[in-house]
């Protein structure tokens, strides 16, 4: 073996061991065991491993750079050499397609521009802007910022973060326009920023000896984070196989500690696959605002579910920070793409009641997040730099607006192999998606009771299957009541429909033997 976590006969121990370091060390045991090409990971939540990005999006945004090297190029710089009007511009555009196409890609891929000018130039109206085409055109090449040309705006493009907030309009209804979202590399980099800026000693929002209210499972890192910073969590358990509560709600709320400053919602939740319900919302939104608690609700699987149209944002929206993110939807986590997005009325209501007196040098929330997102501290050491870089933004709207055929047959595979999963294993689907946290030792037909919890996981691994362990994941007080070492999450877009098959085979024959 590779490496080891702890000095016992399997190298990690699933009480202490962080679970995103046991899974890299199943994984060695998986290639050395069976072969690179022979291995079913399922540990990993990230979907390019079964399935690409957008084909079509890739096409535009090829054709993006192509435009980009005839505006900008050794004897060409588009903003102080352009003299042209927009219908000598697009004759130019025009001209270099046919040049460099076929005819008939030529044709696509000019039809796909015209109708990417006209779609920005209706967002941009509709957000306050007035934009015409020959503007957008000016906006996106300016410096060559998509391929990388030049430092862009610390929020994120105007233009791009234009398609982002649409995209929450049309989806949710939220009301908010490109001022404000502001872009970051990726949730878990919202994540941290939020926590840095929260626990940054001279801002003192959340001090040592704080609690955070969360729910139970919940991805792991949460877990760590407030550890690691001297927060107490009380936690909401959640049954992993349902997404329901475990007890009353009411009851629980009432039980918590006065000092709740901070609500984390992982909704849908990671690992289990669940949205809250709006009940759920309800409830929480109001406990919020009785205890004047910040609320930060990371919804980065949020586009999975067809149905939510109800999220914590329509119930308390003066006091919410939503983390959002492109990469898990578009198969791209690659581009590192996530955004904040505060409503107008949050920006306020955040700044002036709940980190009143807190925000240090920053004018408002929006400016802090900024300042804060950036590497080091909390007072804009590096806030000229946005962080989430123009080819990303750029790449990451053109699978947006391009990308709807492969995202729908994406989604669709997805349920198919969900429901896929479960009837090969004899579990009952609940309807969560894109993740399974489930008990091995639930499986009908079982015959490793007994087993030690870390030979299972490593004895799958041996197999070529490799899991996630989701003890860690479960608070320290539902871990206490239960023995959640034989729990693990599967990421179940990470594969195709053949090798999801192949795994749950495995897992199945395994774990009945």
């Amino acid at each position: 073996m590779a490496m080891k976590l702890t000095d016992n006969k399997w190298g990690f121990d699933l009480a202490k061991d962080n679970p995103f370091r046991i899974f890299r060390l199943l994984r060695e045991v998986a290639d050395e065991s069976v072969g690179v090409e022979n291995v079913v990971d399922l540990s990993r939540g990230d979907p390019g491993y079964g399935f690409s990005p957008s084909v079509h999006g890739r096409e535009f945004y090829a054709f993006l750079l192509e435009v980009d090297m005839l505006l900008n190029n050794p004897n060409h710089h588009f903003v102080s050499d352009n003299r042209d009007s927009y219908e000598v511009l697009w004759e130019k555009i025009q001209a270099h397609a046919k040049q460099i196409y076929t005819e008939k890609k030529a044709e696509r891929v000019l039809k796909d521009f015209y109708f990417f000018l006209t779609r920005i130039e209706k967002y941009a109206k509709e957000q306050g802007l007035n934009w015409d085409k020959k503007q957008i055109i000016f906006e996106m090449f300016k410096y060559a910022a998509l391929s990388g040309g030049s430092y862009i705006d610390p929020q994120g493009e105007t233009l791009t973060r234009l398609v982002v907030a649409n995209h929450y309009n049309e989806k949710f209804g939220y009301g908010v326009d490109y001022r404000d979202l502001i872009f970051l590399q990726g949730v878990s980099h919202g994540i941290g920023t939020i926590f840095k800026l929260l626990n940054d000693p001279q801002c003192g929002y959340l001090k040592t000896g704080d609690t955070v209210l969360i729910s139970s499972p919940v991805y792991a890192p949460y877990n760590t984070i407030m550890e690691n910073r001297g927060l107490n969590i009380f936690s909401i358990p959640v049954n992993p196989e349902t997404g329901d509560v475990v007890g009353n709600l009411d009851e629980i709320l009432a039980k918590t500690p006065d000092n709740i400053k901070l609500i984390c919602l992982i909704d849908p939740n990671n690992p289990t696959g669940f949205c809250n319900s709006e009940e759920f919302l309800e409830k929480v939104g109001k406990f919020a605002k009785e205890k004047n608690s910040l609320i930060v609700s990371d919804e980065v699987y949020s586009d999975f579910f067809f149905a939510r149209k109800k999220t914590i944002m329509h119930v308390a929206p003066e006091r919410t920070i939503l983390i959002g993110g492109r990469s898990k939807i578009e198969r791209s986590t690659g581009l590192r793409f996530g955004e904040f997005v505060v409503k107008k009325e949050g920006q306020k209501y955040i700044t002036e009641n709940i980190l009143k007196g807190h925000s240090d040098k920053a004018k408002d929330l929006m400016q802090l997040l900024v300042f804060a997102k950036a590497p080091g501290g909390i007072r804009g050491e590096f806030q000229h730099v946005a962080f989430t870089t123009g080819p990303s933004q750029y790449l990451g709207i053109s699978h947006m607006i391009f990308g709807d055929e492969d995202r729908a047959e994406y989604l669709k595979r997805i349920r198919v192999n969900m429901e896929s999963f479960y009837e090969i294993l004899g579990m009952k689907y609940n309807k969560n998606l894109y993740y399974s946290c489930f008990d091995l030792m639930g499986i009908s037909g079982n015959k490793k009771t007994g087993v030690e919890a870390e030979e299972i996981f490593y004895g799958l691994a041996k197999k070529g299957v490799v899991l996630i362990p989701s003890n860690l994941f479960f608070s320290e007080t539902d871990r206490a009541k239960k023995d959640y070492r034989c729990y693990a999450r599967a990421s179940i877009p990470n594969v195709t429909f053949s090798n999801l098959q192949k795994a749950a085979k495995l897992i199945k024959e395994y774990m009945t033997s």
